[in-house]
């Protein structure tokens, strides 16, 4: 009887550790959603243009960009969880400080910090948690990362009055409820075995999977195929360099994730209250005064949207399939975006508004569906362990390039070409993006990573993977 307590406590202790992880996401979107719900009131503090707000949010992703583009070698010096620790203490400083900027540069070096250190914790929690998760939950698992995130966003949103009328408090509370994270985080959490193995330490990552895993062969034949895996010299670049396989398998998940963007996942949600604002203002129900106005239940409306998206990826990803639900997603993007193009020939009055929103919240949905599977799951799963860090910088470097791109070219493609034009082409990449998917993207659920590292270098390809 005993045994089997034991048993239970080391089979759910995993998760816990992993809850722990994927909680401390909410800090960085408590920071994006209390920039973005708050837009007023930084408007009226610093005596700003409404739109200079949205440059805070590209201060955000640059800085986002900078933290993915430093952090792969120090992440590989140092560790999965001491990066994750280190970047969640920057977040919830960066935080504060920017909550509490008595002048415009405080707040835009605040920002850029909170960016970086979000930069730092993303690459790092999506390696521990997918190297940590057993293999028959681990999407649902990395994908928590992304719950928590929204998650933030909706409670800065709930929150806004009471943010804009007591930043001390507020930070007060913030820093009070991270502490006990932090402190149990530091206390409990172990390193990543596999990061273990791969600094040589093959004891401490035996030990390690021993508290992960029920039983102790289990552990053992997990170690033996990391230790497999960790075998030669090429790491990293060097990995890079000198592996042919290795850099197909970048260049294709770099190709993926570009397409996912150029198809509209990003821009579209982040920029749904302007492009409702661009059809409403032709169809002529656009009030003046609107032009300025946020239109908070849109905002809620998304914030709400995004974050049951992400709770359901967490749900199916692991029931459904890795590969399958990035496909659903794509696929129901696709029929939305004809509905839109369809509603743009149409430019109804009287309900064209109304179903115009609702496309793009439902749009919004999907995109999020597949935005946390690729990124959290598909992206660690497919790199090999001796260059993890180096693949998800790249990859995570190129999605946040992509995020600025599209942010930048919006507002010169409304203006010049139109958003039929901008409409058709998400079209184009998406259809594009379902053939990748389904041709050169292989499933992986239920699939252990050492086992697919393997099928991918013996094989020299991705596919293979649906063969064994």
């Amino acid at each position: 009887m005993r045994q089997n307590s034991t048993n239970n406590q080391t089979k759910y202790q995993v998760y816990i550790y992993i809850i722990t992880v994927a909680a401390m996401c909410t800090i960085f979107g408590f920071n994006l959603g209390a920039l973005i719900s708050t837009k007023l009131r930084l408007v009226n503090i610093f005596m700003l243009e409404i739109y200079d707000i949205d440059s805070m949010i590209n201060t955000f992703l640059l800085g986002s960009f900078v933290g993915s583009f430093l952090c792969g070698r120090l992440i590989a010096q140092t560790g999965r969880l001491q990066s994750i620790l280190g970047a969640f203490i920057i977040g919830v400083l960066g935080h504060s400080t920017s909550a509490m900027s008595p002048t415009f540069s405080t707040l835009f070096i605040s920002e850029f910090a909170v960016g970086a250190a979000f930069g730092i914790y993303l690459l790092a929690s999506t390696c521990y948690v997918v190297e940590l998760a057993p293999s028959s939950s681990r999407g649902t698992c990395s994908t928590l990362i992304g719950v928590f995130f929204c998650f933030g966003l909706l409670i800065a949103f709930l929150l806004r009055n009471v943010i804009a009328r007591s930043n001390i408090e507020v930070v007060s509370s913030v820093i009070v409820l991270c502490i006990p994270v932090l402190l149990y985080a530091y206390a409990r959490l172990p390193e990543s075995p596999r990061y273990l193995s791969l600094s040589e330490s093959s004891d401490r990552a035996l030990s390690v999977l021993i508290k992960l895993r029920n039983k102790n062969s289990e552990a053992a034949r997990e170690l033996a195929a990391i230790n497999e895996c960790v075998l030669g010299e090429d790491r990293g670049i060097n990995l890079f360099f000198k592996s042919s396989v290795y850099r197909s398998v970048i260049w294709i998940l770099l190709s993926t994730a570009l397409l996912i963007f150029f198809q509209g996942c990003a821009i579209i949600p982040l920029m749904t209250s302007d492009l409702c604002k661009i059809y409403n203002a032709a169809v002529g129900s656009l009030m003046p005064h609107e032009r300025y106005e946020l239109n908070y239940i849109l905002i809620g409306s998304i914030f709400i949207g995004i974050l049951l998206a992400s709770i359901l990826s967490s749900y199916l990803v692991d029931k459904v399939g890795h590969k399958a639900v990035m496909l659903g997603a794509c696929t129901f993007n696709e029929v939305l975006l004809l509905s839109l193009f369809i509603l743009l020939s149409l430019m109804n009055r009287q309900f064209g508004p109304y179903a115009f929103a609702l496309i793009l919240l439902l749009f919004s949905f999907s995109s999020v569906i597949l935005l946390n599977v690729f990124i959290t799951t598909l992206l660690p799963e497919l790199l090999p362990l001796k260059g993890r860090e180096f693949g998800l910088s790249v990859c995570l470097i190129t999605c946040y390039a992509a995020i600025m791109l599209c942010m930048y070219l919006f507002s010169r493609i409304m203006h010049n070409l139109g958003i039929q034009f901008m409409i058709s082409f998400f079209v184009i990449i998406g259809a594009i993006l379902y053939v990748v998917l389904k041709v050169v993207i292989p499933e992986t659920k239920d699939q252990m990573l050492e086992q697919m590292e393997n099928t991918i270098f013996n094989e020299r390809s991705l596919k293979a993977i649906d063969k064994k």
